[in-house]
């Protein structure tokens, strides 16, 4: 194997590099590049696809589940969109142990190689009108194989740029992660609009809403050959040469996964309270101010877009902040900022105030940068070298499928049943007391190596 160099710019790996020889293999300046390219583009593609299956759901419902009825084509459209989330927590369990037994690379190749035909042979499915009953289960199929791929993705993504990243700046490399995630469903939803716009309504529900499904396809075809020409790293070729190799081979791998349970409850913890973050900063309270207090449509919309570009400013910026004061430290105050604002935040989103609104808005979103900057480098830190990708995988997809993705309806619900429209507030601080939990006693390896 050929002699690699470190980014001479990161004085802090220098220790490391004494301490441990085997560190010789860290990736050149360009290999690190095209791994964070590689992998942020395909976790884009994920998002870009969420974004353009929401976007046209209408138009996609009057597809492949044409009724009399609007509200009935909505939601078989989005039980279609829901069978690809359901089926999450089975891909953390394909993709986990394939990633820590053949390679991180190889689990990632594959997860995008599947996603991209899924999201190709979406773009291909004939109509309702053209092939009945046979179109919609097609789709639904498309989508599980979709959500099948979706399963390995983000945390394989985590773990790759996470070992191929200098201890001094894992916690930068890997937030461009949750950059990419953004990017994609602000784009998607550009993209749609621009396309919708341009041809209209009835070109849209001939055959307009197959573009941006091929759009998403040949994006991952670009990523699946960046990946391809990105080394395995470091860490994994390393456990290849030790003895960790013939661990990894073996039934003792899964005596190994069961002993970090306790890691396994931690990382589910934190997930839940990102993803709670997620889901009802972005995804819940724009349509909380449209329902439950009676702002229009497009003042929500332009709300949500400059929440969405103020995180994509600020992520790396965050995330250079969790190498600077350690991870642990900011997601503490993530969770302790969370905790005393989310009450104060919903009463002036209630005021119906312009700028207490706002102001609301960007307190919400200060305490989701502390999550969103840090949170890849800190779960990938969790978990040893050969079970790390099993055990990412597999607590991350569940916790997201219970706690994070259900938050809009829980939401919803409890509001209708109760009348408390503080709902969303007291959810939100439930999230923030997991994590404090998940956080207590949690060694902080912000700087240092991963573990082994």
């Amino acid at each position: 194997m050929k002699q690699q160099t470190i980014n001479p710019a990161l004085q802090g790996a220098v220790r490391y590099v004494k301490e441990r020889p085997t560190s010789r293999h860290m990736a050149r300046d360009g290999n690190l590049t095209r791994a964070v390219t590689g992998v942020t583009l395909g976790n884009m593609v994920e998002w870009f696809d969420f974004a353009i299956y929401s976007s046209m759901a209408m138009t996609m419902a009057k597809v492949f589940f044409p009724t009399s009825n609007s509200y009935n084509e909505l939601i078989a459209i989005y039980a279609a969109f829901a069978a690809g989330f359901v089926i999450r927590p089975l891909g953390g369990f394909l993709f986990g142990p394939i990633g820590d037994k053949y390679g991180r690379r190889t689990a990632l190749v594959a997860s995008i190689s599947l996603m991209s035909i899924a999201t190709l042979c979406i773009a291909l499915i004939p109509g309702y009108h053209s092939i009945g009953i046979t179109a919609p289960i097609l789709l639904v199929l498309m989508r599980m194989l979709q959500g099948l791929s979706t399963g390995g993705e983000y945390g394989g993504s985590c773990i790759f740029i996470a070992e191929h990243s200098p201890d001094k700046r894992r916690t930068f490399f890997t937030s461009w992660l949750e950059f990419g995630n953004i990017s994609g469903f602000l784009v998607g939803g550009v993209i749609v609009n621009v396309i919708s716009n341009t041809l209209g309504d009835d070109t849209m529900i001939a055959w307009g809403w197959r573009v941006p499904f091929v759009i998403a396809g040949l994006l991952g075809i670009v990523a699946l050959f960046i990946r391809l020409r990105v080394d395995e790293t470091p860490v994994f070729r390393e456990m290849q040469a030790g003895k960790a190799r013939a661990e990894a081979q073996s039934p003792a791998r899964w005596t190994l996964f069961l002993k970090e349970w306790p890691q396994l409850l931690r990382c589910a913890g934190l997930v839940a309270t990102f993803n709670i973050n997620y889901y009802i900063v972005l995804g819940y309270i724009p349509s909380y101010l449209v329902s439950f207090m009676g702002k229009s449509a497009a003042f929500s919309a332009r709300l949500s877009l400059i929440a969405t570009l103020a995180l994509l400013l600020f992520i790396p910026l965050f995330g250079m902040l969790g190498d600077r004061f350690g991870r642990k430290r900011m997601l503490l105050t993530g969770c302790v900022l969370i905790i005393l604002s989310a009450i104060p935040v919903f009463w002036a989103i209630q005021s119906h105030g312009l700028a207490a609104i706002v102001i609301g808005m960007a307190v919400l979103i200060l305490g989701m940068l502390f999550f969103e900057g840090t949170i890849p480098a800190t779960l990938t830190s969790l978990f040893g070298t050969t079970v790390r990708y099993s055990c990412f995988a597999i607590s991350y997809n569940l916790s997201v499928s219970l706690l994070g993705g259900t938050a809009p309806l829980v939401n919803t619900w409890l509001i209708e049943k109760t009348g408390i429209t503080l709902i969303p507030a007291f959810y939100l601080m439930g999230g923030a007391v997991l994590g404090l939990l998940a956080l207590w006693k949690m060694q902080d390896r912000t700087g240092k190596p991963l573990p082994s």
